[in-house]
């Protein structure tokens, strides 16, 4: 059986820590962030001026759908909300919203953000776009839309904050108790805290997953070699990874 390292949030990687459970993996899923809700005073002043000036919202994960619906009841927007046209790549994130009374378009499951933009432009090439994210981190969808030249708005809905020493301490005992024989980095900042949380982790002894391309030039410039690289998608990462435990059987 093997035995993989996950750091990633926990709201954007639960279906996958489960799928893998369910295959037959021992996952040590070792978050190294944790999330809050965060306005940008500026920013959301903003959008809550010309809220009526948008026509689609784009998600680009679960953790800023569902910020994002806090944000929805904090101003009292629901009604206002409801009117725009709502694309998600995943089914989870569409799902939550749609409980709450958002609609939500999946144009293709687990789905990659230029996918989304497919779509997007298939539908319309006008109208702005709201793009609810997390304070301090580059995401994908974002850039898509400067190179398109949409009008877009983002919107800070949550931001991270530091794990506590004990927490710290507590994820280095089982790291040790676990001893990962794969490592999967989601993301490009997965690369550096990863070797900053574990230190003493020997790396070269491991099976390293880059979860997609920028994810393996990162590790590149970080002078790790990636054994198998992903697609750039949950979906994808899973394949990979549960085709690689049948080979290894």
């Amino acid at each position: 059986m093997s035995r993989l390292l996950l750091t990633a949030d926990r709201d954007e990687s639960t279906v996958l820590v489960n799928e893998l459970e369910v295959a037959g993996w021992e996952v040590s899923h070792l978050p190294l962030q944790q999330y809050h809700y965060q306005e940008d005073p500026e920013l959301n002043e903003s959008v809550v001026s010309s809220l009526d000036q948008f026509r689609f919202v784009l998600y680009g994960g679960y953790r800023n759908a569902r910020y994002f619906f806090h944000w929805v009841e904090e101003h009292d927007k629901l009604n206002e909300v409801q009117q725009f046209i709502h694309l998600a790549m995943n089914s989870r994130e569409a799902g939550y919203l749609e409980e709450r009374g958002i609609p939500v378009i999946v144009p293709a499951e687990g789905g990659r953000p230029i996918d989304l933009m497919e779509f997007l432009l298939r539908i319309s090439a006008e109208g702005a776009v709201l793009y609810p994210g997390t304070d301090g981190e580059a995401e994908e969808i974002p850039g898509l839309l400067e190179e398109l030249g949409m009008p877009r708005a983002e919107l800070t809905v949550c931001g991270s904050m530091p794990l506590s020493g004990g927490q710290f301490n507590r994820l280095i005992k089982q790291i040790i108790k676990s001893a990962p024989d794969v490592i999967l980095f989601h993301n490009r900042s997965s690369v550096i805290r990863t070797r900053r949380a574990f230190p003493d982790l020997d790396l070269s002894s491991c099976r390293l997953i880059a979860a997609s391309e920028g994810v393996a030039w990162k590790m590149n410039q970080e002078g790790l070699q990636p054994d198998m690289t992903a697609g750039g998608t949950w979906v994808s990462v899973q394949k990979l990874l549960q085709g690689d435990e049948k080979e290894n059987n």
